[in-house]
């Protein structure tokens, strides 16, 4: 099966582009001046439209069937869930620990809704965390896991559905969810724990279709690759510092963002320019491989800069934390001190999440990913094994019939 490797890398790099949005949520930094930093949140919707542009093409002829559906459901639940299920887990061990020791109030635990809520745990652990049962908690920037999950599970009834409609019935679901994106949702494409689900259903099935016409039109010459590739880029980012002022202000155009990064997708899939080649190095292939590793961990490897941060300023009286403006928002932020400070704790922040992120996908990913996928191939022989004893038990019985007939 053909493999994206230049998707693969874009989704690496992406990843990192949203920890550099949540470090400057945490700690001041002159980043945050950046547009393509301040607005990184819309790269989430690359993810989903990547997502069902990956997925449409590993699995769309393989599903016809309950059983069929079974088997993907399976496969998708393991590269989702056990990795969530230990950051989660970590999560929950980290702030016992906070909690025994002297914190800031907003690490504490408890049993009502907060950050770090009781009722939460259970909602995350099932992946219910985009459909507003709960505001963001615990591991934050989980919740497009859990809208991701429950959109899989969509795709696959779509395609046992209506496999033949296909790109009609993934139009309608991406017009129904931007639609009631734009009349209910206040943040537009900065909807997470809310209704991220429809923010969701959008990228993923624009994604959709956006393989159906890679099918028709990706094997043809690109003229000027490259210039394509530089183009699509260039306007991309056009489009993520045009489409927000920051988090609190997204604009109406956000809603624009499946088609945008469908847009890159589609050049970049061909794999056919210079900057494609650079994005199949060794470095790229690496965050391509542990891109989901670094979104799923970078949010831990945050909340402990920020506690080490807090009790350092505890012990030496310095006062770090600092109401900040952020594109006329204000923020409660870890001030470091000066421009070293900060890119010093961001290099520091980016080495420990790659770290992890490495060890996280050679221990827990990837070996889940195999699991589950022996799993759901036992689940289809199975299936197959049972079609077969059908199939001769009903040819015996027209044979009885028939011997009886004569």
């Amino acid at each position: 099966m053909v493999r994206f490797e230049a998707l693969d890398a874009w989704r690496g790099i992406c990843a990192l582009l949203v920890v550099l949005f949540h470090f400057c949520f945490v700690f001041v930094s002159p980043l945050m001046a950046a547009p393509i930093v301040s607005n990184a949140f819309l790269f989430v919707d690359f993810f989903f439209v990547l997502s069902g542009f990956v997925v449409c093409h590993a699995y769309r002829d393989r599903l016809g069937d309950a059983p069929s559906w079974r088997a993907f459901v399976v496969r998708r639940f393991g590269r989702l869930w056990p990795l969530h299920a230990a950051m989660l887990a970590l999560f929950i061990g980290f702030i016992a620990l906070v909690n025994v020791l002297p914190h800031p109030e907003r690490f504490t635990f408890t049993l009502g809704p907060s950050e770090y809520s009781a009722i939460a745990i259970p909602i995350h652990a099932l992946l219910l965390n985009a459909v507003d049962l709960h505001g963001m908690a615990w591991n934050a920037p989980s919740w497009s896991i859990g809208a991701e999950f429950y959109t899989y599970l969509l795709f696959g009834a779509v395609c046992v559905l209506a496999l033949r409609r296909l790109s009609l019935a993934a139009a309608v679901l991406v017009v129904a969810s931007i639609g009631l994106l734009a009349l209910v949702s206040p943040t537009y494409m900065n909807s997470t724990a809310d209704f991220g689900l429809f923010r969701c259903v959008a990228g993923f099935f624009t994604g959709v279709i956006a393989y159906r016409l890679h099918e028709k039109w990706g094997d043809r010459r690109l003229p000027l690759a490259t210039a394509w590739e530089v183009g699509i880029v260039a306007l991309v980012a056009l489009f993520v510092i045009r489409a927000s002022h920051g988090p609190d202000a997204v604009r109406a155009l956000s809603l624009a963002a499946p088609l945008a990064f469908a847009a890159a997708v589609l050049v970049f899939a061909r794999e056919q320019g210079a900057v494609s080649r650079l994005l199949r190095a060794r470095p790229f292939a690496a965050l391509g491989r542990w891109s989901y590793s670094i979104y799923m961990t970078h949010q831990l490897v945050l909340m402990a800069a920020a506690f080490l941060a807090w009790t350092i300023a505890r012990a030496t009286g310095f006062a770090l934390e600092q109401e900040v403006m952020v594109e006329g928002h204000a923020k409660t932020l870890y001030d470091l001190g000066g421009l070293w400070q900060s890119h010093a704790a961001l290099a520091g922040v980016l080495a420990a999440v790659l770290a992890l992120s490495a060890l996280t996908y050679a221990r827990i990913e990837e070996p889940a990913r195999l699991a589950f996928n022996a799993m759901a191939k036992r689940m289809e022989r199975g299936e197959a094994v049972r079609r077969a004893f059908a199939q001769v038990r009903a040819r015996r019985i027209s044979n009885m019939a028939s011997a009886h007939v004569r």
